[in-house]
């Protein structure tokens, strides 16, 4: 057994090499402020600016500054900032526009919820069929890294997916894609010599081609291009579909300059792809993942400290003290049991097993950041948030499965005033609609006991649960 970081101290603030590169992070008056239509400060409790939009107790606009300053900090345990390490995408791009609630909610090109448009589809991994069997060894690794003693792994279940993604998105409906899709041969050749390419069919009769290319990086040996599965996915999205989300084992890539994309979402189209494919356990090794400070333990002070000193960023960050019973501190706990090398361990069936749900865990965040976009959320830069942007694989297990109080307050109007026709002002409904999706979240992450991001998630979410009903009880 190899020797566990005991992850003492947490780091709740950008890292030292945030402030290398030019980050600057929100105030936290600004940070208060864009939880909230009006773009002002809202009430002044840490628990329920974290649990709503705007609170669930007595108003104060305008507060005095040590007040907003305890509060946001209080904030921190639950939601800490960004990290902003070394090759994550707010270091190549730190002067990101943030996108508030407010800014959110008067932009007119968003998609608005109606009550024929309210489904969030969910389609299933494309059928290889006999006429395309060469795309089978697309999917293997060619990378010398990918550890072959891995056992074969199914692609996860499109079930798991629909339940975790009905409670991530609670309140609209979630369903499979009724079509089943294959993979199909295509006729047409390409002269220059480029591509190859195949068809993406529905059961309905449409069929769209397709373009393969040799992937540049050499991990995968051939690539589907990005946008031609989009274009599909557009064609074949239903008359009451919000958005849909397709998943696909094979490698992707959007244009000629890119290695791979995990994925991509169209926003105004209401349409988003994920690949299964650089996600697979199997190319850990090879990727080199520091798997021991995954979220939750992502935020340990010592590791982010490591990293910035491998970038030859020795400055210190202030010390932020962190309650033992924070949010953020018994998510690492209960995660921190769960060890990757145990697992891998035990017999080939638990193994298996628990790479199949790793491999889920990290798929399914991704699908739901990408629905994200379809709900016009746009990338995070507040806080360590699920629409954080990041740069490849080590900054993505890096990135927290809950979304920060600013993007939450943008799916909590998305439900509660306009999918459900709810009043805006009424703070009660809405804290209440989180206290809801907060339970069917914690409900859900249940089922995958055996991976350390949903024991973290379940325990994050109860605390967070405990922590909006008690100021609750405290204002009533």
């Amino acid at each position: 057994m190899t020797q566990q970081c005991p992850h003492r101290t947490l780091q709740v603030e950008p890292s030292a090499y945030a402030h290398e590169v030019g980050f600057e992070w929100q105030s936290p008056t600004q940070r208060l402020a864009a939880t909230t239509r009006s773009g002002r400060v809202p009430i002044l409790s840490g628990a329920s600016i974290g649990g709503s939009s705007s609170g669930g107790g007595r108003r104060r606009e305008g507060a005095d500054e040590p007040v907003v300053t305890q509060v946001a900090k209080d904030l921190l345990a639950s939601f800490p900032g960004p990290l902003v390490l070394p090759t994550d995408e707010l270091a190549w791009d730190p002067g990101y526009e943030p996108q508030s609630f407010q800014s959110w909610s008067r932009d007119k090109t968003r998609n608005r919820p109606t009550a024929a448009r309210k489904t969030l589809y969910v389609a299933a991994v494309p059928e290889i069929t006999e006429e395309v069997g060469f795309m089978r060894e697309w999917l293997r690794p060619q990378s010398p890294g990918a550890a072959c003693s891995y056992p074969e792994l199914k692609s996860p279940d499109l079930d798991d997916y629909v339940a975790y993604l009905g409670a991530f998105y609670h309140g609209f409906i979630v369903k499979p894609f009724p079509q089943k899709l294959r993979f199909v041969s295509w006729d047409q050749r390409d002269r220059s010599g480029k591509f190859q390419y195949v068809g993406l069919a529905t059961e309905d009769g449409n069929c769209t081609r397709i373009r393969a290319r040799t992937a540049p990086d050499k991990v995968f040996s051939k690539q589907l291009n990005l946008a031609d599965v989009l274009d599909a996915e557009i064609s074949m999205l239903p008359k009451d579909a919000y958005a849909m989300a397709l998943l696909v084992d094979h490698d992707l890539y959007e244009d000629e300059e890119d290695d791979f994309c995990c994925g991509r979402a169209y926003g105004l189209n209401r349409v988003c792809v994920v690949s299964t494919a650089r996600y697979h356990p199997i190319l850990d090794d090879g990727a080199k993942l520091d798997l021991e400070h995954v979220w939750p333990a992502s935020h340990c002070k010592a590791f982010v400290n490591g990293q910035c000193a491998e970038a030859d960023v020795h400055r210190g960050t202030r010390a932020v003290a962190v309650s033992a019973k924070s949010p953020m501190r018994a998510a690492i706990q209960a995660a921190s049991q769960i060890r990757h090398d145990e697992n891998m361990s035990s017999s080939s069936a638990v193994a298996a097993a628990y790479l199949r749900t790793l491999w889920f865990s990290r798929l399914v965040r991704t699908v739901s950041h990408e629905l994200g976009h379809n709900l016009y959320l746009d990338h995070c830069v507040y806080y360590a948030c699920m629409m954080q942007s990041t740069t490849g694989m080590a900054e993505d297990l890096r990135q927290p499965p809950y979304l920060c109080p600013v993007c939450l307050a943008k799916i909590v109007h998305k439900v509660v005033v306009e999918l459900q026709r709810g009043d805006g002002e009424n703070t009660a409904k809405k804290d209440a609609y989180i206290l809801e999706r907060y339970e069917a979240l914690a409900q859900v992450c249940e089922r995958w006991k055996e991976v350390g991001l949903f024991v973290g998630f379940q325990v994050w979410l109860r605390s967070r649960i405990e922590l909006v009903r008690n100021e609750r009880n405290q204002n009533s």
